[in-house]
């Protein structure tokens, strides 16, 4: 996440965060800075795998990027249900189990870190 942070990366979230717990996360995980914006499953009321959260995610992605497709979009998930189902929506996919896997990937996929 730093790696693509610093490569000034667009990055946004996809969380199946608590509306309640959220706003502490926020507050005390520097990290969370580094996305553009955040869907969380608690505040609009969908959870992953459901399709509709990632098709509200494209959308919050979508305002900032207003032409990207779905196919440009990178999911990175640590459950291998969520990629499934965003790859089943045209997203590129990526199951994250070490940050070293997941970073050979991305070079495959074309980002530069």
């Amino acid at each position: 996440l730093e790696a693509l942070h610093e490569a000034k990366m667009p990055l946004f979230g996809l969380t199946n965060w608590s509306a309640e717990t959220f706003p502490y996360a926020r507050a005390h995980y520097p990290f969370l800075q580094y996305f553009r914006d955040i869907v969380v499953s608690g505040e609009i009321k969908l959870i992953k795998p459901d399709p509709a959260i990632y098709h509200a995610s494209l959308a919050q992605v979508r305002a900032h990027l207003p032409d990207i497709q779905p196919g440009e979009v990178v999911f990175i998930d640590d459950v291998a249900g969520n990629i499934e189902a965003a790859t089943a929506l045209g997203w590129q996919g990526i199951h994250h189990v070490s940050a070293a896997q997941t970073r050979e990937r991305l070079i495959e996929l074309g980002v530069s870190l």
